[in-house]
This record gives structure tokens, sequence and C-alpha cells, in this order.
């Protein structure tokens, strides 16, 4: 069974397909946050996300998890140029 990230990972790299850019151009580069220790028994996992365009060397990074909606902001942030 696939995890949450992995899932994501796979939508932005299709969006970047289907806006006519090569996914491998971009580099994923996840890290998972710690626990967050006055969470009263409730574990929720989030990660940074840190995208980097090898062709223009531009970078942003996102916050991944429940809720959190990284790959919108990914999407609205590569129309908006900011990999260009």
């Amino acid at each position: 069974m696939q995890q949450m990230h992995e899932i994501e990972l796979e939508e932005a790299k299709q969006l970047l397909a289907e806006s006519g850019r090569d996914p491998a151009d971009f580099d994923f580069k996840l890290t998972f946050q710690e626990p967050d220790p006055d969470g009263g028994g409730m574990f929720t996992v989030y990660y940074d996300i840190v995208v980097t365009n090898a062709r223009s060397g531009k970078s942003a990074g996102f916050v991944g998890g429940i809720g959190m909606g990284w790959v919108q902001a990914f999407t609205e942030a590569l129309k908006g140029g900011e990999f260009d």
C-alpha cells in the first residue's frame, strides 16, 4: 500500500508531464518532520518537500501531511513561474 507522500509525489510528477514539462528535470527532496511532543497522543506525520528545477536551479519548499495540500501549492508555484 502506498503512503500519502508517495501518492502526492506521483501526482506532482504527473502534473509536470501534463503541463508539458519533463518530470526528470525536477528533483523532489522529502524530509519527515519530528513528531509533535505535545500532540496529546495523536500522531500526524508532516514532511518538508523541496522541489528543484535542475534546468533553472530554482527551488521552492512546501509542507506536506494531512490537510496541507502541498501539491496544489506546487501547481500554483509552477504556473506562477517560480521554477523558470
